[in-house]
């Protein structure tokens, strides 16, 4: 009896086993696939590079304004704000920050999934993985390395154009070490906002524009939470609560992406 129970348990442990090692084996073909298409796909460079060229106009055509406008004198502005100061979250300082590049990945994930649907290309995919699971997990992550890309070219331009053009480069209370924190809690919220977009974008499939629109709703939606979450004086407190966040986001929106792609067609 106890030599049964104990085949039970091993078979029971081999049979996890093999399903992980499954899962692992279709989701790095699957990242694979992705990864090769991204670095093969125009939309990938034209938006990194979109997101490198705002800080360079926004530093560069908006200075002090003796008329009371915006003043962009120190080159953490077009960062974030530090906390407390994000309360006029409408206005142009606010806006013209970092945070826009949430609403630039919304933008590139659109395009990347309609181009999927609107070539028939999802059909292959189904048929060679069967999961829809996996095409939510590695089209979320190759989104996430998007935006991650994006917040990286930003901030270097933003420190390359802020040195030539002589703005200051002074922290404040945030200091390095909340800059630092600041810009990693932003690629972890990239992990709550683009499977959200990726939900909406296999709703609408291939209408393109209805996505683009939908995803930007949501985009201008949740824009306040990544300005006030998230200010220039971040804090591991801070790292720590958008880490939990994009898990939940990742989970939470991943099967939301999985019940709709098992509910609907593929046309």
């Amino acid at each position: 009896m106890q030599n049964a129970q104990c085949t039970m348990l091993n078979d029971g442990g081999r049979d996890t086993s093999i399903a992980s090692s499954k899962f692992t084996t279709r989701i790095k073909s699957m990242l694979k696939m992705d990864f090769y298409r991204l670095f093969h796909t125009p939309i990938f460079y034209i938006m990194v590079t979109v997101a490198a060229l705002i800080p360079a106009l926004v530093l560069s055509m908006v200075g002090a304004n003796e008329d009371g406008g915006p003043s962009f004198s120190n080159t953490w502005q077009v960062i974030e704000g530090l906390s407390g100061n994000t309360a006029g979250l409408m206005d142009f300082a606010n806006m013209a920050n970092i945070n826009m590049l949430f609403i630039f990945a919304a933008l590139m994930l659109s395009i990347f999934v309609a181009h999927d649907y609107s070539s028939g290309f999802v059909k292959n995919i189904f048929t060679v993985h069967a999961k829809k699971s996996d095409y939510a997990v590695s089209k979320s992550l190759v989104g996430i390395f998007s935006g991650i890309c994006m917040i990286l070219a930003y901030t270097l331009v933003t420190i390359i154009v802020g040195a030539i053009m002589g703005k200051s480069f002074d922290l404040g209370v945030a200091g390095i070490g909340g800059l630092l924190m600041c810009l990693m809690s932003k690629m972890l919220l990239m992990g709550v906002f683009v499977p959200l977009y990726l939900s909406v974008a296999v709703l609408f499939r291939q209408k393109l524009w209805m996505t683009i629109v939908a995803t930007f709703a949501a985009g201008i939606l949740f824009y306040p939470v990544a300005s006030i979450a998230v200010p220039l004086d971040a804090s591991v407190l801070t790292l720590l609560m958008c880490a939990l966040a994009a898990g939940i986001g990742f989970v939470g929106f991943g099967a939301l992406t999985s019940l709709i792609l098992n509910k609907r067609d593929l046309a």
